[in-house]
């Protein structure tokens, strides 16, 4: 990231940049917290803004690669950061945690909604543990280093993509739907599904640009794979996955 990002060679720049980052997202829930209460259906509204605004950032992500890479060079991704993927990452995200300040009557017992909530958010972590494992790189393939510069990274398809082509983001609807069930309201789960609408903007933004950079080999993987769900006759070989210790594709599960 020093590499590509100059100002995160300093500290105090660093730290700033952090401090920018916080205050965007506060802002941001701070947007939530005053349109919720003007109309009853405000969370919908301003949720939808966000979510918006974040297929927005998300597009440009997928789409722009090049036209920043023309004008700026090596410098492209520090511009690209800046311009885009910050906003992208705190948009994004800012709609997941907005699940956890909307309001309304309780759908299930207490103690279900609580051990749901935590399977769910259990299961975030454990598909980082397995993206880690299967050689994603937070800043290459997270942060979008490799959208500009393909040719620094490789592409992924053992582990955890052998059976779902984007389980970053499938992490992302568990964590949602684990603060939905926190919050233990009808509106929260709707407020969730809405907040996940980048995300499969994001999923078919990737799709159509992995298909432009590798033609039939990707269309053919996602015929095979499903985008966050393992295909039918492979959901008893990705639940035996994710809770195993060992890096298993399809075939050795067989």
């Amino acid at each position: 990231m020093k590499e590509k990002i100059p100002e995160f060679r300093s500290r105090i720049r660093t730290i700033l940049i952090i401090i920018i980052g916080i205050l965007i997202f506060l802002g941001i829930m701070i947007f939530y917290w005053w349109f919720d209460r003007l109309l009853w259906y405000g969370i919908f509204i301003s949720q939808s803004i966000i979510a918006f605004i974040a297929s927005i950032f998300i597009y440009s992500f997928t789409t722009m690669a090049d036209k920043y890479k023309n004008r700026y060079g090596e410098l492209a991704y520090r511009y690209f950061f800046f311009h885009i993927v910050i906003l992208m990452l705190i948009t994004g995200n800012a709609g997941i945690f907005h699940v956890l300040i909307v309001e309304g009557p309780a759908l299930f017992p207490l103690w279900v909604a609580i051990l749901c909530g935590i399977f769910f958010i259990f299961m975030r972590f454990l598909f980082e543990w397995h993206l880690r494992n299967s050689g994603f790189n937070e800043i290459g393939h997270g942060l979008g280093v490799y959208m500009l510069f393909p040719e620094e990274g490789e592409r992924i398809r053992s582990d955890i993509y052998s059976f779902i082509r984007h389980p970053m983001y499938a992490g992302d609807l568990c964590l949602a739907i684990g603060f939905a069930f926190l919050k233990n309201t009808l509106f929260a789960f709707i407020i969730a599904f809405i907040a996940f609408i980048p995300f499969i903007v994001a999923m078919m933004c990737e799709d159509k640009e992995l298909i432009k950079r590798f033609g039939e080999t990707h269309r053919r993987y996602i015929k095979e794979t499903g985008a966050i769900i393992p295909r039918l006759k492979n959901v008893g070989k990705f639940l035996k996955f994710l809770f195993s210790k060992d890096k298993k594709t399809i075939e050795e599960l067989t």
